[in-house]
């Protein structure tokens, strides 16, 4: 027997009304939750700057923290098992594709770059890609040089070994990796931090000994690769040096304030930019403390769309106040280009020759 609804006097069509307000009051909260960030960070930060050693002791417990928002790295160190392919050479370097295992099933490859004629071990950069690019577009192996300006293959010829790691994407291909990543309390932002260990494992194993130089490793990245520049070095303190071109942000504002000049990443479809419980302790400024002391610039296109001189200019004066109060303004440096969202190489290149 089909039931029979009674007839009562409900208005039905205020149930979108009513939805939207429950919205609205959700998220009247969760912004008001989100501007209290500072204050919440505030509290979780205990910064010692009476030496570079008690300042090192002072945030080992935020990176710590930082790795558990990650998923932590539960991955044993196994055989890397480590294939190389020779790809191809020209006058100034060679290409191989190397493939190693990061864990279990993950099994990953990068291009090694290594410049002709060294004489013994070199520096090292790591140059990363940024969301839906690829190892290729970062050294300039494609017909189009776009935002990349062939920034790997270009250092390779000033003479360091260049590794250009592959990281997922798209956006669409990204979410339903982090998605299952969260299910099981891991994320795919934090395996790939894992992965980018394991390719330091390689560089630093006795494959590379004869031109790689382990203790000057740096890293350089674009845009989501620019995140990795700043998150990776602050996890794995083996990188020396970092470049974080065209990524640092106001995080709150980038992350979800929607406005007219820069796209909110909550507007967007990146589900993996949303690191559970990051605003309670983090903003990038504190992120880019767990590089400090080490070596850090930031690469800004004063054109950028996408990182604005508004957040850089909010963002920017906090880390320099921590290495100016260590007494080490000469490792943090601002450079800047007339252009936009890209590498450069303008100034950039000339920290890295006198640092690494």
């Amino acid at each position: 027997m089909d039931y029979q609804v009674p007839k009562l006097q409900l208005d039905y069509q205020m149930r979108e009304e009513l939805h939207k307000r429950l919205f609205d009051n959700y998220d009247r909260y969760y912004t008001r939750r989100c501007e209290q960030s500072d204050e919440e960070i505030a509290r979780r930060w205990h910064r010692d700057f009476s030496s570079l050693e008690a300042y090192e002791a002072s945030i080992a417990a935020n990176r710590e923290h930082l790795l558990g928002l990650l998923g932590g790295w539960p991955w044993e160190r196994g055989d890397l098992a480590p294939q190389s392919i020779f790809i191809d050479k020209c006058a100034a370097y060679s290409v191989t594709r190397v493939f190693i295992t990061y864990f279990e099933d993950v099994r990953a490859d990068f291009l090694l770059l290594v410049p002709s004629g060294l004489s013994g071990p070199a520096p090292v950069i790591m140059a990363m890609h940024g969301l839906g690019s690829t190892p290729e577009d970062a050294c300039g192996f494609v017909p189009d040089p776009g935002v990349y300006n062939a920034f790997g293959s270009r250092l390779a010829e000033e003479g360091y070994v260049v590794v250009a790691p592959r990281m997922m994407g798209p956006a669409s291909q990204r979410n339903w990796l982090h998605r299952k990543a969260m299910l099981m309390g891991e994320s795919l932002f934090g395996a790939e931090m894992f992965g980018l260990s394991r390719i330091v494992d390689y560089l630093q194993s006795p494959a590379c000994a004869d031109f790689v130089d382990p203790e000057r490793l740096g890293f350089y990245g674009l845009s989501q690769g620019g995140m990795a520049a700043l998150y990776f070095p602050a996890l794995d303190q083996r990188v020396k040096l970092s470049v974080a071109s065209g990524h640092f942000y106001w995080l709150r504002v980038k992350m979800v304030v929607p406005e007219e000049k820069y796209l909110a990443y909550i507007c967007t479809s990146e589900e993996d930019k949303f690191i559970q419980g990051e605003l309670l302790e983090f903003s990038e400024a504190d992120i880019a403390s767990l590089i400090c002391p080490r070596y850090l610039c930031i690469e800004y296109g004063l054109q950028d769309p996408v990182l604005t001189q508004m957040e850089l200019e909010h963002e920017y004066p906090k880390i320099r106040e921590i290495y100016d109060r260590l007494g080490i303004p000469e490792r943090l440096e601002l450079v800047t280009h007339p252009y936009g969202h890209e590498v450069r190489l303008e100034g950039s290149l000339e920290f890295i020759r006198k640092y690494l």
